[in-house]
């Protein structure tokens, strides 16, 4: 895992200075994950990943100069180019059906793919349909909602297209909506979006996401509280 200092996680900048998703730890020990934020995140706000793309039909595919089928092309998309850099996708239905790919990054219309993870079967426009997604490109937690794929808590606040680390393993703060309870566990899923709530005694992962628990109680509801978190990555 690569090492990073502390003042490294607590900026951001607004170029990458990093693949998105890659990991690292700091000198003590804690884990953190690297991204950008789609849109603005407030200071120990908890982020999430934003819903994965379907795209269906009008996909076609094309080679490199090494004979590689690393061009996946949608004529009638318009996505902003990068959005997807580091995203994973599969072809889900139609012909070429379960090929699995890595994305390096993306014009308007166009997914330009890792070499390693070149299709080996070409798409064909009129029935190969994609669906793909980006880990480390985060939104604010959703309200109510206690399953999200939430990958961690920014420490400090992020504009919208920032880039920094978001801390997944160990003690750190996060805005909670209710007064937590010293060694009991939270969720996402508050009524204000990027805070967490008490977790619900008797539920299970697949009911709730277990994001860690409380290390120091907060006084009151909308405040921040120190925690460890333990999102496995």
């Amino acid at each position: 895992m690569n090492q990073v200092s502390f003042q490294e996680v607590y900026q951001t900048s607004t170029a990458g200075q990093f693949p998105r998703g890659q990991r690292a730890m700091t000198p003590d020990g804690r884990e953190w994950v690297y991204g950008q934020a789609q849109s603005a995140v407030s200071t120990n706000g908890f982020i999430v990943v934003p819903d994965a793309v379907t795209s269906a039909d009008l996909w076609s595919s094309s080679s490199d100069s090494q004979g590689r089928k690393v061009y996946l092309t949608r004529a009638a998309s318009n996505m902003t180019v990068g959005q997807f850099a580091d995203g994973v996708g599969v072809v889900d239905d139609g012909t070429g059906v379960g090929q699995t790919f890595k994305i390096r990054t993306n014009s308007a219309t166009t997914l330009t793919l890792y070499p390693e993870s070149a299709l080996t079967t070409a798409l064909s426009v009129s029935d190969s349909d994609l669906t793909f997604i980006v880990m480390s490109y985060w939104d604010p937690a959703a309200v109510t909602s206690k399953v999200q794929m939430t990958q961690g808590a920014v420490q400090v606040a992020f504009a919208a297209a920032d880039y920094g680390y978001a801390l997944t393993e160990g003690d750190g703060r996060v805005m909670a909506g209710i007064a937590l309870e010293v060694g009991k566990g939270f969720v996402s899923g508050d009524d204000t979006i990027g805070q967490v709530t008490i977790a619900t005694t008797a539920k299970g992962s697949y009911d709730e996401q277990y994001l860690g628990y409380a290390i120091v109680a907060n006084a009151a509801a909308d405040q921040g509280v120190l925690v460890r978190f333990e999102i496995r990555g």
